[in-house]
């Protein structure tokens, strides 16, 4: 018996000594940082109503997310059978004090589908091509342009309501889509 305790006495050692140098290797140093959050107010870029708004065929309003966002929702209508186009939905203005890059976003669908409405076409400060949103394709994005401070540039608009669009879906919402728009200094 004391020899086999002699055997295991080494083993035993070199267990615990594993044991203990992987406890050691383990070490956890915190460094402690303060995140301190402020408002800067206003963001430099804004969007506002454009010149073809008229609160009939396309409303544009404001309202706070949720998750606190601001968000703007535009309200565009369009004929059953034939492409409406609007030159000026909503501008997208500088009130900062340098120029920013500015781009349109699709982030997809938020609500409804694509059963009576054939595309929504995008352009940003009338660039091609527009951003172009349809079934199966609801990504996407616009190029840069570049906002001059205290300047604002158009966003162009063109729907295509289906043929096929039964009446009692008049002045409902269709589909739905999240187009954001991100600037950069």
């Amino acid at each position: 018996m004391a020899e086999k305790t002699r055997k295991l006495a080494p083993a035993t050692l070199l267990i615990l000594l594993a044991v203990a140098s992987f406890a050691a290797a383990a070490v956890t140093i915190t460094n402690i940082t303060e995140w301190h959050v402020q408002s800067a107010g206003t963001p430099p870029i804004v969007k506002v109503a454009g010149t073809d708004v008229d609160d009939k065929l396309i409303s544009v309003t404001t309202q706070t997310g949720s998750d606190g966002t601001n968000r703007t929702i535009i309200t565009i209508k369009g004929y059953t059978g034939d492409p409406t186009y609007y030159s000026e939905v909503i501008k997208i203005c500088n009130k900062g004090d340098q120029a920013y890059n500015v781009k349109l976003v699709a982030k997809g669908v938020l609500d409804g589908n694509w059963n009576y409405v054939h595309y929504l076409k995008l352009w940003l400060n009338n660039q091609e091509p527009p951003l172009e949103l349809k079934s199966g394709q609801t990504t996407g994005e616009t190029s840069q342009v570049s906002v001059p401070a205290g300047e604002c540039v158009p966003v162009s608009a063109e729907v295509l309501v289906k043929a096929t669009d039964p009446l009692p879906q008049t002045n409902q919402d269709l589909v739905v889509v999240e187009v954001d728009v991100v600037s950069t200094g």
